[in-house]
């Protein structure tokens, strides 16, 4: 009768671990920028994702280069020339938020320093901090369910 029991609570366990593995992204990554090329990053967000996204880029001759993004909405805004930006913003609809980096203007390549984190939330709630009280409420079931068990053996 142990065995279930045992093998319940393993199998809780492993669940446990599993699910946060998908509840934030976060990336740091270095871009070349050819002279006379354009650099494409994709984020895949869902709807209320918090994001929080900086990059610089610095070159020989000018680290300016053209920055636009595109919206999962459809939505395109374009920078311009810069060589530095930051960014916040909350995801309003599922899909790709697209990144270019444009250099084509330019004679000489460019280093880019892309930083990005990705927050999910369910219902608004951080998805980390809804983990953690689900986690908390089953561990107290399964305490409670113990202490019950124990009283009647």
């Amino acid at each position: 009768m142990k065995s279930p029991r045992r093998l319940l609570c393993v199998l809780i366990v492993l669940a446990s671990l599993i699910v946060p593995a998908g509840t934030a992204q976060a990336s740091t990554e270095s871009l070349k920028v050819q002279a006379g090329t354009d650099v494409v990053r994709t984020i895949d967000l869902a709807s209320e994702d918090r994001v929080t996204l900086k990059f610089s880029a610095i070159g020989d001759v000018s680290s300016e280069l053209r920055f636009w993004v595109a919206f999962a909405n459809g939505t395109t805004i374009d920078y311009g020339e810069t060589s530095e930006r930051e960014m916040f913003f909350v995801s309003e609809v599922s899909g790709q938020f697209i990144l270019h980096f444009d250099n084509s203007n330019s004679s000489s390549s460019k280093l880019v320093t892309l930083n990005y984190e990705v927050e999910h939330y369910y219902f608004g709630i951080p998805s980390v901090l809804l983990l953690i009280v689900a986690i908390t409420v089953l561990l107290a079931g399964v305490a409670a369910g113990y202490i019950i068990m124990g009283k009647y053996s």
